[in-house]
């Protein structure tokens, strides 16, 4: 499933697509411009199509969408289709109107020491509809995406955003090198947390008076028990 980004100049196609192409139609790749994601971040690019390492399949970009030969593409979301070469694919819209998830971004650069543990402030996608909502409390949880290009191991989290601009996340490297992460890179994803909630210590050491953060059992809908540090 590719993604119609009309905020890209160039489309791109993900690294692991581009390795499934049979060996006799394989193109050798040689690095060219360097790409830069949403958030900030720089990709790995690998060479033009343009390959590089993304989550998506793939990115149509401006380039593709404008189409100069054929005129540019339609986007006719009232039918859910593009129509491009004369050709209609069906086109889904993903999380606009799903108020149970929210992006998660860091809302500062941060740089986690080697061998560290750090606690890190993020963002949470805001709505129009959140002052009147009655629930506020989300369990954020990281991209498999996120961890293993930073090669970081990030706790989920129970948080509130009702009286909140930001919210701590525990981030953990293992290894002996530090890692950077750029204001704005999307970290994870929040979902609406319904599940019953207990906090059975207030802090995890009664000797660090300065840690408020508290370790809670939490059981979902399915009945089960998930240890999450908040």
């Amino acid at each position: 499933m590719f993604t119609a980004d009309t905020g890209a100049t160039k489309t791109i196609i993900a690294d692991r697509v581009y390795n499934q192409i049979p060996e006799e139609k394989y193109t050798l790749l040689k690095k060219s411009v360097t790409l830069a994601g949403a958030g900030g971040t720089l990709l790995k690019e690998l060479g033009k199509v343009i390959v590089a390492e993304i989550e998506d399949e793939g990115l149509l970009g401006i380039d593709i969408l404008k189409n100069e030969n054929d005129g540019p593409a339609d986007i006719l979301l009232s039918k859910g289709v593009i129509k491009l070469h004369g050709v209609s694919i069906p086109c889904i819209q993903i999380g606009l109107n799903d108020d149970t998830v929210r992006n998660v971004k860091a809302a500062d650069d941060f740089i986690i020491p080697e061998n560290s543990e750090a606690i890190i402030d993020v963002f949470v996608d805001k709505r129009e509809e959140d002052g009147i909502a009655t629930q506020h409390e989300f369990l954020i949880e990281p991209s498999e995406n996120f961890m293993d290009k930073y090669s970081l191991i990030v706790a989920p989290a129970i948080v509130d955003t009702k009286d909140k601009v930001t919210q701590k996340l525990r981030v953990l490297n293992p290894y002996p090198t530090s890692v950077s992460i750029n204001q704005d890179t999307c970290i994870g994803q929040a979902y609406r947390h319904d599940g019953i909630q207990m906090t059975l210590f207030d802090t995890e050491d009664n000797e660090e008076t300065g840690n408020f953060n508290g370790i809670k059992y939490t059981q979902n809908q399915k009945s089960e028990i998930r240890r999450t540090i908040s």
